[in-house]
């Protein structure tokens, strides 16, 4: 239990202090005064005050947030201007940035990890033709749980016709008609298994239940870099993909609340470092999509309202920020209960179900491919 309260704090605080560091540097950079910049909500434990800025560390360490100068929009029938170093001063493109800016850090950091990650470990083969028929994860209640293939096996025949690599394998198991005879090797010892028509589940009759074991390739660290900038376009992609099909399909989103979220850290704490550092990228990219989402009082809401400022040379008025606010508030509760409710139906209420599978943190060039 202590483990995982570490892991979320490990994972989160990283994700935290890069976001508000983003906006930080934008006021920086853009001539805005910072009077607060906080790590965690709640009582004061720490503080040191540096030219304008009070930098601090308070007793809750989920979130944070960067004070900047004056309102966010200057007050309708102010008789004073604003300050030239507070946020409302300053022009529609300079705060549209600031706003931005950390879900922007939020990519890059994700970007840092990826790119490491894939400099360590390498790039995964991704054509078939190239993989070796050598099996990876295996999905229990399927044929290949059942005649106790393990990790590690070479498969080198299918109905005696041999088997060079993992596009052979899968073409071979697709047009399998009747019962299946398999030959591999597990080290130096050849042995052979049979599966009945009968023992293939009825929903996946193709499906032996395996995934290949990836294989991985170096890369020089400029190469690398490019796959890490790569895997947050491919994440954030997926991730807007995977929610417009929901939408057209008329499906509820799955989403992940902070219920899930800690599960997920959980489970990733014990699969391994690189899991982990992998779970911090993953979760930094969410991070920084959903910020940009354009939905009011998250920070591409904001950003709407400025880009609304430089086409129009005004802002709205007080009284429609406010109900945008409200509603933007109102629509992120509705979000939370029913990430909530979808993290403990999927959580402590999952179904049975026929067959589990074994994900591993591979960047997104990587396929399992389960035959």
């Amino acid at each position: 239990m202590l483990l995982s309260i570490i892991a979320v704090l490990v994972v989160l605080s990283p994700i935290v202090i890069v976001h508000e560091f983003g906006h930080y540097v934008a006021c920086r950079l853009t001539g805005i005064r910072v009077k607060e910049f906080s790590f965690g909500f709640g009582k004061v434990l720490w503080h040191k005050k540096a030219g304008d800025t009070d930098y601090q560390l308070r007793a809750i360490p989920f979130g944070g947030f960067v004070e900047p100068a004056g309102p966010m929009f200057h007050p309708e029938g102010a008789t004073q201007p604003p300050q030239p170093y507070e946020f409302a001063a300053k022009p529609w493109y300079a705060k549209f940035f600031m706003v931005i800016n950390g879900a922007l850090f939020n990519y890059l950091l994700a970007a840092l990890i990826f790119s490491v990650l894939i400099f360590i470990k390498g790039m995964p083969e991704n054509d078939p033709i190239k993989m070796a028929p050598v099996v990876g994860s295996i999905a229990e209640h399927y044929p290949a749980a059942e005649i106790d293939l393990k990790e590690g096996d070479v498969i080198t025949s299918v109905n005696a016709t041999p088997v060079a690599n993992w596009q052979e394998l899968t073409e071979l198991l697709t047009q399998r008609e009747g019962d299946l005879q398999l030959t591999y090797k597990r080290g130096e010892e050849t042995l052979s298994a049979t599966v009945k028509e009968e023992d293939f589940n009825p929903s996946s009759p193709k499906v032996l239940g395996i995934t290949v074991l990836p294989e991985y390739h170096k890369v020089s660290a400029f190469v690398a870099i490019g796959y890490g900038f790569y895997q947050c376009y491919y994440w954030t992609k997926y991730s807007l993909q995977s929610l417009g099909k929901s939408f057209s399909q008329k499906k509820a989103p799955d989403l992940a609340g902070p219920i899930g979220i800690v599960n997920i850290i959980h489970q990733s704490v014990h699969r391994g470092l690189l899991d982990f550092v992998f779970l911090i990228a993953m979760l930094s990219v969410a991070v920084g999509m959903f910020n940009l989402f354009p939905i009011p009082i998250l920070d591409g809401g904001y950003a709407m309202v400025y880009l609304w400022e430089g086409i129009t040379h005004k802002l709205p008025t007080e009284k429609t920020l406010n109900m945008a606010v409200n509603i933007g508030l109102y629509l992120l509760i509705l979000l939370f209960v029913y990430a909530s409710y979808s993290d403990i139906k999927r959580i402590f209420f999952k179904p049975k179900t026929t067959v589990e599978q074994t994900v591993e943190p591979q960047p997104a060039e990587a396929e399992n491919v389960q035959e």
